[in-house]
């Protein structure tokens, strides 16, 4: 038997090295933040990550962590909702006649075998019919996701073992577009530059349309810093959280960093390409920053600079209810919980 706080949920995201977890609870016509906590393996070179993009989970080190922080913050709601990093699945979107609503699952199995790198024997499949206008009057464009069930047995066992009861699981794509836009229209980016990988979504009308991981992200930023200057590891990211993107740093030139900056964007430039490559009269309104190098100084002008695109820094706590005393935890380290806050909304924003 499961206990907890009535209407609430945890939305918990597994990173390759933190967990992060945040409990939403619905309060009269609004959601509020209930509580939330982090846990933060040392980022080192010789340190090992939770997970790897070679589908490698640490089921009983995950599961142990993740219980170790739920008991410290005092959280005792059990149903959760886990977000999987891009790595962890698949999707694409497919082209149907017009047909039944009732014949479109048979449909999306028959044609998914095209796109899906995996048996299908050995894989979940979703999907959602994309509304608005990606539409046309003879063809219907789905969505179609799917997740090894390895996978899903993997997240399972790290439920269980943790005394959670999973009510669903979802590629972080999807959870992160949902906390930054909050449903909005208009084609937009977002960068979700995490510890060990970049992940670059394109979102038009709300629905995910391009998803793309790098393998440069803050570690990359932080250890180049440190290379380039011969200082410790912590002394680098030090500076990159306070002084920011800078070209000269302790009176030393730091190209390294912008080499690892100019990977990520070029990235996005490459997912702004795909885009517009089957959408050639849209544009691009802006680039939105998640994860937990958002927030370094300098970064946006950076890829404003670069890009020509209007870049801000994602506001996941935006529109939810929070204690004023936690306002400076949000904007410090807020972006950081984008897809933690998104896997949690979905429980009240799509049933």
């Amino acid at each position: 038997m499961f206990f907890g706080k009535k209407n609430s949920i945890l939305g918990i995201d597994v990173g390759t090295s933190s967990i992060k977890v945040v409990e939403l609870t619905k309060k009269g016509q609004g959601i509020e933040l209930t509580n939330y906590v982090s846990y933060y393996r040392m980022r080192q070179r010789q340190t090992f990550p939770f997970q790897t993009d070679s589908f490698s989970f640490f089921e009983e080190d995950v599961a142990s962590k993740l219980k170790e922080s739920l008991d410290a913050a005092g959280i005792s709601t059990k149903n959760a909702n886990f977000a999987l990093p891009g790595f962890c699945g698949f999707f694409t979107i497919i082209e149907l006649p017009q047909m039944e609503a009732s014949e479109i699952r048979e449909a999306v199995k028959y044609q998914s075998y095209k796109y899906i790198p995996m048996p299908l024997q050995e894989i979940e499949i979703d999907y959602e019919v994309i509304e608005g206008e990606w539409q046309n009057n003879n063809l219907i464009k789905v969505l179609v996701v799917a997740i090894p069930k390895e996978t899903i047995q993997k997240y399972q066992n790290v439920a269980t073992l943790a005394g959670l009861n999973i009510k669903m699981l979802e590629i972080e794509s999807f959870s992160d577009a949902r906390a930054i836009l909050k449903g909005q229209k208009e084609p937009a980016i977002i960068v979700n530059i995490g510890d060990r990988a970049t992940n670059i979504v394109v979102v038009d009308g709300g629905n995910v349309v391009v998803s793309d991981s790098l393998d440069f992200a803050g570690f990359h930023i932080t250890k180049s810093l440190s290379d380039a200057l011969n200082i410790s590891f912590q002394r680098a990211d030090e500076i990159r959280k306070t002084r920011g993107i800078n070209k000269e740093i302790g009176g030393l030139v730091s190209v390294p960093i912008f080499s690892v900056i100019d990977k990520i964007i070029f990235g996005v430039q490459k997912a702004i390409s795909a885009y517009l490559s089957k959408n050639p009269r849209c544009q691009i309104q802006r680039i939105i920053l998640s994860g937990g190098i958002a927030n370094t100084p300098g970064l946006c002008d950076y890829f404003t600079s670069k890009t020509n695109i209007k870049t801000e820094i994602g506001r996941p706590f935006d529109g939810i209810i929070y204690n004023p005393a936690l306002q400076k935890f949000i904007d410090e380290i807020g972006p950081s919980y984008s897809v933690a806050v998104g896997v949690a909304l979905r429980e009240f924003m799509e049933k």
